[in-house]
């Protein structure tokens, strides 16, 4: 049955003349109108104007009145009389109208109502800062240590299994091959091959279980934990911190060459900034963050919810949603606790792109790719399905972290650049845009640290030439110039540390020779020396 019914009402009578007319108005039911006055407003319109003062008005609205009682009713019994047949038959959805009835009850009476306070989220954010600045941080990274070797342990144990059992594998497949068409045939081969991947299959996903279910049962047990120790900080004072600041994050991996400079940017207002430049590994800033004893552990639990939080730029060749392996390797080595386990995280972020490419090229022509189509006005085009979610070079997506050793928010910018094969780019490359618009994102998201790869590689190659380098250097160090005195304008978070991350196998001598350029582009500040000339 129809959720609304419109039925047409005509009003007969005879005008001043003693001629017979008619006034028609279609109703809505249900009738939801309280004033039944503008009704008659508009069926008086349609007469003429000698008729309001033959009080006309009077019997119109006795008779509208009637018309509306009557029909109101006559549709409230057909549709109770279509929802009773419909029960008896079987073909209510009864789960729907009680959700459907559950929700009107909410929205309606305040009892029923949903509870408005902060999230389970926030309430463990806010207690895990509080005891992080109190005299409990020690606790929790000792307890943090001693769940990350569970899981590091249980990992290294299923690494191990796999090798062992994938040399064995390997053995027994060469064996067979040297049997082939002796008492083995290619179909026994080929057996054995499906045969051995389901069984380190199975070994994979068994072991893959067990660290999924110990990752839910620790992050669950420490963050219950993290809330019950806050009712007795109620009762002390808490105690300050002294170790931790904005520029002790960087302190376990030492780098095999780096060198730092001070500059002020800033074209009447003067902003200071620490450049630094460094050689080492991208994956070395995302190391597990207990696999050694450090004050990273100490420094990220401090930065963790504080406006001083550092990020990574990693560069990523997939046009999909996808992470460096050696990056997620060392994500998966300990629980996630105040995030989604990597994992999980690029899941959602494959799900989203899919969901706004299907939308785009729903709402998109086939001759066209313009942005300002609606959906509306391609309405007879049907989606394409897209198989794999896809970026475009210079986009970006970004992870959240407080189990790697050196990085908060890591920025995974896509590049189409060959490894083996260098291009030219120019300022205005999708890439160096990504660049510009990850420092916008950092700033409103008060990352105050971030790392760039200063020649928009993350290791050499025989085709990389010393001059070559040199200019990449140059480009990318005055597009990150230019983009500091912008973010200015910006608003947000100033940006306090910009490294520049150089390949770690470059050579010495090309270290020094970008190092040198960074005084000339960035104008350090050097200090003034006064001299007493009385001496």
């Amino acid at each position: 049955m129809e959720a609304t019914r419109t039925v047409n009402f005509v009003y007969a009578y005879k005008d001043y003349a003693g001629k017979d007319c008619e006034a028609k108005l279609d109703i809505k039911f249900p009738f939801e109108d309280d004033s039944i006055e503008e009704l008659v407003t508009q069926l008086l319109s349609q007469m003429d104007p000698m008729m309001r003062y033959l009080d006309e008005d009077v019997n119109l609205e006795k008779e509208l009145q009637s018309f509306i009682d009557l029909e109101h009713q006559m549709f409230l019994d057909d549709y109770a009389e279509k929802l009773i047949t419909q029960a008896a038959n079987e073909e209510l959805d009864l789960e729907a109208i009680v959700r459907n009835t559950e929700r009107l009850y909410k929205d309606e009476l305040l009892q029923f109502a949903d509870r408005v306070g902060p999230s389970d989220e926030d309430i463990f954010a806010q207690s895990f800062h509080r005891l992080v600045h109190s005299t409990s941080l020690e606790d929790i990274l000792k307890r943090e240590r001693n769940y990350a070797k569970v899981i590091s342990d249980m990992t290294d144990l299923m690494d191990n299994e796999v090798e062992s059992l994938n040399n064995s594998q390997q053995q027994e497949m060469d064996s067979q091959i040297n049997q082939l068409d002796i008492t083995t045939t290619s179909e026994d081969i080929n057996n054995l091959l499906a045969q051995q991947y389901t069984t380190q299959n199975f070994v994979r996903k068994r072991y893959e279980s067990e660290l999924e279910a110990m990752m839910g049962h620790q992050k669950n047990e420490y963050r219950n934990w993290i809330t019950s120790q806050v009712s007795q900080m109620f009762q002390v004072s808490p105690v300050s911190t002294p170790l931790g600041n904005r520029s002790s994050m960087f302190v376990s991996q030492q780098p095999s060459m780096e060198e730092s400079f001070t500059i002020h940017l800033g074209s009447q207002l003067k902003h200071m900034h620490n450049i630094r430049i460094l050689s080492a590994n991208v994956t070395d800033l995302c190391s597990p963050l207990h696999a050694e004893e450090s004050l990273n552990g100490l420094n990220m639990a401090l930065g963790l919810y504080s406006s001083s939080l550092c990020g990574v730029v990693v560069l990523t060749p997939s046009i999909q949603a996808q992470a460096n392996k050696n990056i997620i390797k060392n994500a998966n080595r300990s629980t996630e606790f105040h995030f989604d386990q990597m994992d999980v995280q690029l899941e959602k972020i494959e799900k989203q792109i899919r969901a706004l490419n299907t939308s785009d090229t729903s709402s998109t022509p086939s001759h066209g790719s313009g942005s300002g189509n609606s959906a509306e006005g391609s309405a007879t085009s049907s989606p394409v399905k897209q198989h794999v979610p896809k970026l475009k070079t210079g986009d970006f997506f970004i992870t959240k972290h407080s189990n790697l050793s050196q990085s908060h928010v890591i920025f995974h910018l896509i590049s189409d650049e060959p490894i083996n094969s260098p291009s030219e780019i120019n300022s205005r490359h999708p890439v160096i845009l990504g660049l510009r618009n990850i420092l916008k994102t950092a700033s409103r998201h008060d990352i105050t640290t971030l790392t760039i790869p200063a020649l928009l590689r993350h290791e050499m190659s025989e085709d990389m030439t010393v001059q070559w380098c040199i200019r990449r250097a140059e480009l990318v160090f005055k597009c990150a110039k230019g983009f500091m005195i912008e973010s200015a304008s910006w608003g947000g978070a100033e940006l306090s540390t910009l490294q520049l991350l150089l390949p770690h196998d470059i050579s010495e001598e090309l270290f020094t020779t970008l190092a040198g350029m960074v005084p000339n582009v960035f104008r350090v500040a050097n200090p003034k020396i006064l001299v007493d000339n009385n001496k």
